[in-house]
């Protein structure tokens, strides 16, 4: 873990909070306590959960904010059988049928890390760490729980995972389109609107540019950083171009900071077309 430390604060990150054997009735977040007392019931009591007890549908709609994933022959890595549709939402991308090795850099390495130590400690954990900037999310809360083979093993791994952001909040009750863009003009959050109205209602991947993303020819003038600085809201016409059709929308643009750099928020209102 040490290692680990050392490469999130290499990039300017707070080193990741780890916690053994958590109280959870000191969270102020319900969804943990729900979560640790279904995985008892199924656990009998016992801090891992046998395998053949393991049952995804008895977490009912927190399935949606779960992960559940399955060690590699190569011992070091973890394979994602289950990856919950409001964790793709959030991230941008579905997980589902791919590996920690497929997350860039430290993130992968903390992943695996933490995976690994569960295995040894066969000890429930609470993870918090702050994700990389182009993940417009403030933390990741995550409970960690085994899964043990009828021999006491640890072959399966079921994770709690809650994102913190009060702006994503709420931006996703909002009924029009809107997206977090980064200083290169690359979609780093679309809401749910903007899902439905660019992506066909999927989770991404965004980590695209505005165009590429949503098929948009949108003008900004500023940096967000100027916007900010200023009080700046830029209002402008932007054409969607996908195939024979062309839609309009009028961007209102503001900025936001995101661990202290400025992202553009880009609100979209569909226009009738003259």
């Amino acid at each position: 873990m040490k290692k680990v430390r050392s490469e999130f604060t290499e990039v300017g990150a707070p080193a990741p909070l780890v916690l053994w054997s958590p109280d959870l009735d000191l969270m102020e977040n319900g969804i943990f306590r729900r979560f640790a007392d279904t995985c008892d019931r199924l656990s009998q009591g016992d801090i891992a959960i046998p395998a053949g007890a393991l049952d995804l549908n008895a977490f009912g709609g927190m399935k949606d904010w779960m992960i559940l994933l399955s060690r590699l022959p190569d011992g070091e890595n973890f394979y994602y059988d289950h990856y919950g549709r409001g964790i793709a939402r959030v991230y941008g991308q579905d997980m589902a049928g791919r590996s920690t090795q497929d997350f860039p850099g430290y993130i992968g390495n903390f992943f695996s890390v933490i995976y690994q130590a569960v295995i040894k400690q066969k000890r429930r954990v609470l993870t918090v760490h702050r994700p990389p900037n182009r993940v417009f999310v403030s933390t990741w809360r995550r409970l960690i729980v085994p899964v043990t083979s009828d021999d006491g093993e640890v072959v399966r791994i079921l994770v709690l995972n809650t994102p913190e952001n009060e702006l994503r909040a709420g931006l996703e009750i909002l009924p029009v389109p809107v997206l977090i863009v980064d200083t290169d003009h690359i979609v780093c959050y679309a809401n749910k609107q903007a899902c439905q109205a660019f992506d066909g209602g999927s989770h991404g991947p965004w980590n695209r540019s505005v165009f590429d993303y949503a098929a948009l020819d949108l003008q900004i003038k500023e940096s967000p950083a100027q916007i900010l600085e200023h009080g700046i809201v830029q209002t402008s016409r932007c054409r969607h171009i996908k195939h024979t059709q062309i839609g309009c929308y009028e961007a209102t643009i503001s900025a936001t900071l995101h661990h202290d750099i400025a992202f553009y928020v880009v609100l979209l209102q569909p226009q009738t077309n003259h």
